[in-house]
């Protein structure tokens, strides 16, 4: 996607797994739920298929930007071997969405 607009990235819901045993899942929706003060829900996920500390979390994660619990922590940034997310200030979907691809060594996925 060259240049994504808050409707390209609404609605996109995918997994892709890479040979090298990586894995990249992204989740956004807009939404209008209470929990979620931004009107967006996602995960952008960069990690493994199978777990290796310290080189990811517990769960296999390398990166991941969430709100998961946006209303009560924000939005967090999870990055191995660091258990402990950091807080960052929302700069908006598509610059996040952005940010995400740029710190990875992945390429975007070609069909969005």
């Amino acid at each position: 996607m060259a240049s994504p607009t808050d409707d390209d990235l609404d609605g996109i819901t995918t997994t892709e797994k890479y040979r090298d045993g990586t894995v990249v899942r992204v989740f956004v929706m807009r939404t209008t739920r209470d929990a979620y003060p931004s009107g967006w829900a996602y995960k952008l996920h960069y990690g493994t298929t199978e777990p290796n500390p310290p080189e990811t979390l517990d769960d296999g994660t390398i990166r991941r930007y969430d709100n998961s619990h946006e209303d009560t922590k924000g939005h967090e940034l999870h990055v191995a071997p660091d258990p402990e997310p950091e807080t960052i200030e929302f700069p908006g979907m598509i610059e996040l969405w952005n940010r995400f691809w740029s710190e990875i060594p992945k390429d975007e996925f070609d069909d969005r």
